[in-house]
């Protein structure tokens, strides 16, 4: 939904994050693992009711994923391995914050998420098991960027209006926040199948003249 545009618009931006955080020589493969930390201490945070340095830690975390495309592209260091663990790591981060809000009494609530979550990004690589799908974007909405920037955009709600009153029952905020974040990432999922019909019936990318996105064209992590 909004992840295309994002991209284009901020990569400069990020590019110059990424030529600053080069300079420490960190292999951008251990650069990107450094989320999974950064997620865990969002979780632990947010499970000890640290809900400021939960939320810091969990955008930053959300963010990483830009963060370290960037350095490994101002290292000359970007390699097809290094894009497929990134994409490994993405889905560990959202995992471990959602088992952070789990462990803090959102359990159904992050079960259906995270589960959605899953079934909608396996949309891709089943459908590359049929046919060649290339790499572009997907119309469909509920893609990363987009549960991410819901996600903390409902955190910062929280952070000022923790629950409310309807009627007369109080309800969590957060509660609300994931199934808006569910409804969005099971209508997105729907898309997807839809899409993939289309991509399958009509034979892959390659035959549909679909224009995949060159994200090796740099270098090589």
């Amino acid at each position: 939904m909004f992840n295309g545009g994002f991209r284009k618009k901020s990569s400069l931006f990020f590019d110059r994050i990424g030529f600053f955080f080069a300079k420490t020589h960190i292999p951008p493969n251990v650069f990107s693992s450094l989320a999974l930390v950064i997620a865990a201490a969002g979780a632990l945070s947010f499970y000890f009711r640290l809900y400021i340095p939960a939320f810091v830690f969990i955008g930053v975390a959300c963010l990483w994923d830009t963060i370290d495309g960037a350095v490994a592209r101002a290292e000359k260091r970007v390699t097809k391995f290094g894009y497929y663990l990134e994409g490994i790591i993405d889905k560990w981060v959202e995992v471990i914050i959602y088992v952070g809000f789990a462990a803090s009494g959102y359990a159904l609530e992050s079960f259906l998420v995270i589960s959605a979550t899953l079934m909608l990004s396996f949309a891709k690589p089943r459908a590359a098991m049929v046919v060649p799908i290339g790499e572009h974007d997907w119309p469909a909405i509920g893609e990363r960027f987009d549960r991410l920037l819901l996600l903390n955009i409902g955190l910062v709600i929280f952070l000022f209006l923790p629950h409310f009153r309807l009627g007369h029952v109080e309800v969590r905020t957060l509660s609300i926040v994931f199934a808006i974040l569910f409804i969005i990432v099971a209508v997105g999922s729907i898309q997807r199948i839809f899409y993939a019909k289309k991509l399958i019936e009509g034979g892959g990318t390659d035959k549909m003249h679909v224009q995949s996105r060159d994200v090796f064209a740099n270098n090589e992590k």
